[in-house]
């Protein structure tokens, strides 16, 4: 069975300073020049960014694999239940940042919940209720199983969850690991000069490091 989100990608939009930096080349039309660094360059972000960003990854996977891999989301699923198996993985843990393991294709989020804002259920001019709403204070609250108090409606766990799907992506080990990926070919290096011959000392020296490649 499949629910959504399957699984979750940076969109933030500008809060703590966290947005993609984005440059393009055509200067022509209005682009900033992808030179210097990127910290000088504009920056984007908002959910609508998430989806063209996860299409770009699967023109990544496609490249690799020479070929279009039709719906991607039974893959997410089973290269998921390969790593995380029926506990999560600890050392796939989006919580160890860069302690995470090496080989990870996802990263699992078991910290934090998500927050949607909400309003009252107003009638004409008074307050009858709300929609599952958590407000102290003011007009907005926060999403919550409880009106009483905060209680995440959408918590994350280990594993799947409502609140980040299967988690984040490694994008170079996903590419690499989907089913069909092109895998670089094995060099072998095998000296092929043996017995003695008289040359110069140059290239006494280029004979003896001489080497095929296949």
């Amino acid at each position: 069975m499949r629910d959504i989100p399957d699984i979750s990608i940076f969109a933030a939009n500008g809060l703590w300073g966290h947005y993609y930096e984005v440059c393009w080349s055509d200067t022509a039309n209005g682009g900033k020049p992808c030179t210097g660094a990127p910290s000088g360059w504009p920056g984007y972000g908002g959910t609508s960014f998430a989806s063209p960003i996860m299409a770009a990854v699967q023109a990544l996977i496609n490249q690799n694999m020479k070929s279009n891999s039709g719906n991607p989301n039974s893959t997410y699923y089973s290269l998921a239940a390969a790593e995380y198996g029926l506990t999560g993985s600890t050392s796939c843990n989006s919580s160890l940042g860069n302690n995470a393991a090496s080989a990870c294709i996802f990263y699992d989020v078991t910290q934090g919940d998500m927050d949607v804002n909400c309003l009252p259920l107003v009638s004409g001019q008074q307050t009858i209720g709300s929609f599952n709403c958590r407000r102290p204070s003011g007009t907005n609250g926060v999403l919550s199983i409880s009106n009483s108090s905060y209680q995440p409606a959408y918590g994350s766990n280990t594993g799947w969850d409502f609140a980040t799907g299967i988690g984040t992506v490694n994008v170079a080990n996903l590419v690499n690991a989907w089913p069909g990926a092109q895998k670089p070919a094995a060099l072998s290096v095998n000296k092929t000069h043996t017995g003695n011959f008289m040359a110069r000392p140059a290239e006494r020296e280029l004979h003896r490091n001489r080497v095929e490649c296949s």
